[in-house]
């Protein structure tokens, strides 16, 4: 059929020959009846009928008229286009940032909650852990997780891993290297049935404390600094000074399941006698693989049992309200980001149904314009089916444009996404522009195109040609039209409210996490660290080496203060203890309700933080003569356990865990964490030597110009102490570590809102444009009569402002309703903020204001004699 369509003019020069055949003969046997030669022709043409009707109905019998009609449509609709570049560029920008942003985010979506886990039978991975909602927290201490693995009957492997990365010394060359190190069980790479590209994975006495060191390195780790050799494997490298042996390659496709970045992986300390008798709060993740047939209700009903043995072994180490957590990995995986998803795809919805309004505006503006021509067609014959068909395939070509636009934007956004998101967002590296993203563009554009297409069609079948012609006459355009066309806008002015006002709330929430007063002086401030694991520095050599830093970092020119120190302002003490009192029974449960933390200082340490003494004293050099003996302590640690009374000389945190110290001062709250929580309990003691860690931090205070110092500071110590690695980072970088996400979200859900708000703005100057355009005859007669042109131009502001006012109301409505659901991103700002719409409101209507005035300027200088001529 389709060669016969593409060699149609041989066909129809074919039946032409013989209908014109046909003709001939009727024309002959005429003349043989006695007709002239003309009059013959002309009653043989009679009989014959008409002729080109004839040749229409021999094309439908051929088969090819619908693709005939179809290809004359499109080529119609392609002129039409190129006839109106701005309608055209307009409508096609529109629908591509509305196409593009949907399937960007869905693409997103499609990553976390959809496509397949990158490992064998995923559906039978299940995260499980033990709620203590008394400090926000959900692990398996080491016991419980060893007792676990042991005593289950519905896991065929339960593995371990850190909840985040370890940061270890790569020893044995010119320069110390910092890696990543994912901690794990032996079993762990059992457990997610992954089998190393080369070399074997961990045997079960790898895992023990005392047992032989073994590493596996990730694909990457080992083309990058052991450039792909395979004769690595059975070699030993020096992990903060200890012997680890290579025993495999991790498969390039291997995930890790917690979402941080890693080198290598080597193994956790797993103690089959461990107790609880002597247990630190661990952070250990658990991941489970369930045996096949095992459905999760059994699994919950298992583990139950196996906690009730937790509990009963040691009931001071639980609370009431301690539970088991039981979830599917990939539900695990989607975490914290499924609020921010969830809001994303709402946004993303929210703009494509605002390019959609818009596009049909300016659709149902062309198509008032062209009312006249399609009735006159009407008129003359053209089925309502094939102008109904005509629009549609103009619809469909404009959304088919819109379609090719959009995979650019999606392409470009996807690449942006990756990079700049913040990195806590689940299976990152897995976001790309790949097949499946352009089925979902295809399926929102078809969806598109079904709405926008069909609702033109149907209109057109039911022109009404008489009073089409009778209103072509008198100008304007019909009233349905025109409420219609404000009905959209409004929803685009309703919608854009909706988005800006959440793209409000959580900058309004970046600017309180970082402009709230954060208890200490963060410009100027540097942290510099000198991990010590596996050196030779230890006991007095590590104290002489502490001493030397702290005198260069003091002569280097621009430091105004410098302190050795356990902690920074922002993270709070390495040591999270029971709080105790002498005056008061030791207390027996470890939680952080009843906790605090511990961080050692020297006596520098309120100069060079930037922190405030708020009553006593802090900490002296005289002090030190008699390490872990003083303490200061924050104003949460004053309130939780002094309520009422001083805590000044009060001895603090002795008893089973060190000698009690005395408490000789209180020092204002840092946010020590996190930017959005509020102070936890905190002291500071007079002890600097090896607290939970060898490794140095010393805390320096510039007058100005960190990085100068900083540079300064790395040669100093290279020559000094070559091969020791320092890291030196600001408090203002840490800050913006810690606003990363937050930041992320607010730019995100503000490039949403940014552009709705712009096509609103378009949408809202169009239409009163179009209305001026239509109704310059009813202002002519209006001018003529005597109106003012300060009356014209109030006539046009009001209808604009009838318009916006209607829609920012339901979009403030809307917005009450849906922010709601960002109230676990926000801080310092209440989701009902009534300052927040306002201002989006307020900055909206001037907007507004300023798209509305100018075809309300056009209007009142219109010239009245001209506007009824052109009528």
């Amino acid at each position: 059929m389709w060669r016969r369509f593409f060699n149609r003019q041989a066909t129809d020069a074919d039946f032409e020959e013989e209908l014109q055949a046909h003709l001939e003969i009727e024309t002959k046997q005429l003349i043989d009846r006695g007709l002239t030669h003309e009059h013959a022709e002309m009653e043989a043409r009679r009989l014959f009928g008409n002729r080109p009707l004839v040749m229409e109905a021999s094309r439908e019998v051929r088969g090819y008229g619908d693709l005939a009609r179809f290809w004359q449509d499109l080529r119609y609709a392609a002129r039409l286009l190129r006839r109106g570049p701005a309608f055209t560029v307009a409508a096609v920008l529109s629908l591509a940032l509305g196409i593009g942003a949907t399937t960007a985010v869905f693409s997103i979506a499609d990553t976390v909650f959809l496509r397949p886990l990158p490992y064998a039978d995923a559906g039978q991975l299940a995260w499980v852990a033990i709620r203590f909602p008394s400090i926000g927290a959900e692990f398996i201490p080491s016991p419980d997780y060893v007792a676990w693995r042991r005593d289950n009957q519905v896991f065929q492997e339960l593995a371990a891993t850190r909840a985040n990365f370890d940061s270890i010394m790569l020893l044995g060359g010119s320069d110390p290297v910092e890696v990543a190190a994912g901690r794990v069980s032996a079993n762990f790479l059992n457990a997610f049935s992954v089998t190393p590209a080369f070399g074997r994975t961990f045997k079960a006495e790898e895992e023990l404390p005392n047992g032989p060191k073994a590493v596996l390195l990730t694909s990457q780790f080992w083309r990058d600094h052991f450039h792909g050799r395979r004769d690595v494997l059975g070699s030993v490298i020096p992990l903060d000074g200890q012997p680890y042996t290579i025993v495999g390659i991790l498969p390039q496709s291997f995930v890790y399941p917690v979402d941080v970045k890693i080198d290598l992986l080597t193994t956790l300390p797993v103690s089959p006698t461990a107790s609880h008798r002597d247990r630190s709060m661990s952070t250990w993740a658990v991941f489970g693989r369930l045996k096949h047939g095992v459905k999760l209700a059994q699994v919950r009903a298992n583990l139950d049992t196996l906690f009730a043995a937790s509990k009963a072994d040691a009931p001071q180490m639980f609370r009431a309200d301690n539970s088991v957590v039981l979830q599917p990995l990939r539900e695990h995986r989607a975490g914290n980001v499924r609020v921010l998803l969830f809001i994303l795809m709402g946004a993303a919805g929210c703009l494509l149904a605002i390019a959609c309004a818009n596009v049909a505006n300016l659709l149902l503006a062309r198509w008032s314009a062209r009312s006249r021509e399609l009735a006159v067609r009407a008129a003359i014959g053209a089925g309502r089916g094939r102008l109904a068909r005509q629009l549609f395939t103009e619809t469909a070509l404009l959304i088919a444009a819109s379609t090719a636009v959009a995979m650019i934007f999606v392409a470009a956004a996807l690449r942006g996404f990756v990079h700049f998101a913040a990195a806590e967002l689940p299976r990152l590296s897995e976001v790309t522009a790949d097949v499946r993203v352009f089925g979902i563009a295809l399926l929102v554009s078809l969806a598109t195109v079904l709405i926008f297409g069909a609702l033109p069609a149907l209109r057109a079948g039911r022109v009404d040609i008489q009073s089409v012609l009778q209103r072509a006459g008198r100008g304007g355009a019909p009233g349905g039209h025109r409420i219609m066309r404000r009905a959209l806008v409004a929803v685009e002015v309703a919608l854009s409210v909706v988005l800006l006002s959440g793209a409000t709330l959580l900058f309004e929430t970046l600017w309180h996490m970082q402009n709230d007063h954060l208890g200490f002086r963060p410009e100027h401030l540097l942290t510099v660290a000198i991990p010590l694991r596996g050196s030779s520095f230890d006991g007095a050599a590590r104290e002489a080496l502490a001493s030397d830093v702290l005198t260069d970092l003091r002569r280097i020119p621009g430091t105004e203060a410098a302190t050795v120190a356990h902690c920074t302002p922002l993270y709070g003490g390495d040591r999270w203890i029971t709080f105790s009192r002498s005056d008061r029974p030791l207390p027996e449960a470890f939680h952080r309700g009843d906790g605090i933390g511990v961080c050692g200082v020297g006596p520098d340490y309120l100069k060079a933080a930037g922190t405030r003494l708020a009553r006593g004293r802090f900490l002296t050099d005289d002090d030190f003569q008699h390490p872990d003996t003083i303490a200061v302590i924050n104003e949460a640690a004053a309130r939780a356990y002094f309520p009422g009374e001083s805590p000044l000389g009060k001895q603090i945190l002795g008893g089973r865990v060190g000698p009690w110290k005395t408490v000789v001062g209180v020092v204002t709250d840092t946010k020590n964490q996190g930017l959005n929580q509020p102070a936890t309990p905190e002291a500071f003691v007079n002890d600097t030597g090896p607290g939970s860690t060898v490794d140095l931090l010393f805390l320096v205070r510039t007058l100005a110009g960190e990085g100068a110092l900083a540079r300064a500071l790395r040669e100093d110590l290279r020559g000094q102490h070559p091969g020791l690695f320092t890291k030196i980072e600001t408090l203002d970088e840490a800050i913006g570590q810690l606003t990363a996400s937050p930041r992320f979200n607010t730019v995100l859900l503000s490039t949403f809102a940014a552009v709705a708000f712009l096509i609103a703005i378009v949408g809202v100057y169009s239409v009163l444009a179009f209305s001026v355009t239509q109704r310059s005859a009813e202002i002519g007669i209006r001018m003529a009569l005597g109106a003012s042109p300060r009356a014209v131009l109030a006539l046009v502001m009001k209808e604009g402002a009838v318009v916006v006012t209607a829609g920012a109301l339901a979009g403030v409505a809307g917005a009450l309703v849906l922010t709601r659901y960002l109230t676990t991103l926000l801080y310092g700002v209440a989701a009902t903020d009534p300052g927040t719409y306002l201002a989006v409101v307020t900055g909206l209507g001037l907007a507004a204001s300023a798209a509305s005035f100018l075809p309300a300027r056009r209007a009142a200088v219109l010239d009245p004699v001209v506007a009824l001529r052109y009528d």
